[in-house]
């Protein structure tokens, strides 16, 4: 799996740039075998379109214009 988020991250590089004026905020599922990814308002929506058209893949989340996807804890 540690692979799978080094791809995800190259590829999540790539297309950020992009995306990011359209989309800040959304999360983006990507598919580190093809390279495509998916776009929702959460995880489960952006894993509903991607399970379509590949239903027994892994993804990998990420938010468009965060660090992380998720924060626990205090500030």
């Amino acid at each position: 799996m540690e692979m799978k988020i080094k791809e995800a991250n190259t590829i999540f590089e790539n297309i950020s740039k992009e995306l990011l004026p359209k989309y800040k905020g959304k999360i983006v599922a990507i598919d580190t075998d093809s390279g495509n990814y998916f776009i929702g308002d959460s995880e489960l929506d952006a894993y509903k379109m991607a399970i379509k058209k590949y239903p027994n893949k892994q993804f990998v989340f990420k938010r468009l214009g965060f660090h992380s996807t998720h924060f626990v804890g205090a500030l």
